[in-house]
């Protein structure tokens, strides 16, 4: 897989991110000569890409006649700033959840974000969004899985919180502020079609360990290694086409590092398994990470790359007016998004055009909505 030829500021992002992910010092060859518009651009690129605390630790490994502008630097570290108080937030709360599910006797086993954070060499800057939770039961004489599952919500619902159950896949609620996911099942089971065989494998795997965060003040419960090499490569899977980020590639890199590539060996979706392929190639170009690489997955890897920096569609968003522009936008997204997602996740159009008729019809509203879909 030759190397994409990059801007300059995406050039200088990447340099940034393998400081950061591996420790190293920031190659200052994509710094010489750059202006304040390329810094301000590669920023703003971070920014978008869920990767601008990452970024930070890359810029402060750079000698000051190589730093960004005064005013961006001081904007970029304010930001970084808040990010590091929201993510204390987000340690805390993760940690009287688990006490407080605990002694009622239901295990909370953190997913990804804050548990997965413990893989970077600097957590507070691996950046996330909401709080997913796996609940089942830790007394299996008095609860099963599922009533403990219910449990969960039953018992925010019992301090006025109220729960969001729409989704087959978890529940919603906000709990002091920080949006939290209850999941009953790791992955959309009824969407993809290994999904059912990587939910049961998830299953198996599952054996929660105690992961201690912010220096050991907060704990939480974590899956292991072998979990997480699937789960995230999952994750970011099902993402392609509406969504996938550098901190998605991220996560995949700090995964090689620690638990490398293994996958089950009875998952043999090839599509599954191309996907995973291109991820870590990406890693290793881009990232500095030293995965096994195979090269036929080297032209989906490049596709992969042009969609995270330039997606053909905007994701949450209708960028047009007036009834037929919006059906006609909405149909052409939903075409493309399809063929993305097709060629790592097999999803029966029929069973995709079924899901969004029947969404269409719960909620009507959204079918000329322009926003936060």
């Amino acid at each position: 897989m030759s190397m994409r030829k990059l801007h300059t500021h995406e050039a200088m992002l990447f340099a940034l991110l393998r400081a950061s992910l591996h420790q190293k010092e920031t190659e200052t060859s994509f710094f010489k000569g750059v202006s304040p518009e390329d810094w301000k651009a590669c920023y703003l690129l971070a920014c978008r890409q869920g990767v601008m605390a990452l970024a930070w630790d890359g810029v402060w490994k750079l000698p000051d006649a190589l730093m960004p502008p005064k005013t961006l630097k001081i904007t970029w570290g304010m930001a970084v700033e808040a990010y590091e108080e929201r993510y204390e937030r987000y340690c805390r709360t993760i940690d009287e959840l688990t006490e407080y599910y605990m002694s009622k006797g239901i295990v909370p086993v953190q997913l990804k974000g804050v548990g997965l954070s413990a893989y970077y060499p600097n957590p507070m800057h691996r950046e996330g969004g909401d709080i997913d939770i796996f609940t089942y039961s830790n007394k299996k004489d008095v609860l099963t899985d599922a009533e403990a599952n219910r449990l969960a919500d039953q018992l925010m619902e019992g301090q006025g919180i109220k729960v969001d159950r729409h989704s087959r896949k978890h529940s919603n609620f906000y709990y002091k502020g920080i949006p939290i996911e209850n999941h009953k099942t790791f992955v959309d089971v009824e969407w993809y079609r290994i999904a059912p065989q990587v939910d049961g494998l998830l299953k198996k795997m599952l054996v929660p360990q105690s992961t201690y965060l912010m220096r050991g003040e907060n704990k939480c419960l974590t899956p292991p290694e072998c979990f997480n090499v699937l789960f995230v490569a999952f994750h970011a899977a099902q993402h392609y086409g509406s969504g996938l980020a550098l901190h998605h590639l991220c996560d995949w890199a700090m995964v090689l590092k620690r638990c490398g590539d293994s996958l089950p060996d009875e998952l043999t979706d090839r599509k599954f398994r191309k996907a995973v392929a291109a991820f870590t190639l990406l890693c290793n170009r881009y990232l500095g990470s030293d995965g096994k690489e195979d090269k036929e997955a080297a032209g989906l890897a490049e596709e992969m790359l042009e969609e995270i920096l330039y997606p053909k569609f905007v994701i949450g968003s209708v960028p047009v007016t007036g009834k037929w522009n919006i059906l006609s936008y909405k149909f052409r997204r939903f075409r493309y998004v399809h063929g993305l997602n097709n060629q790592v996740l097999e999803w029966p159009m029929w069973k995709r055009v079924w899901e969004s008729v029947v969404k269409k019809l719960c909620h009507p509203e959204t079918i000329f909505k322009t926003f936060s879909e």
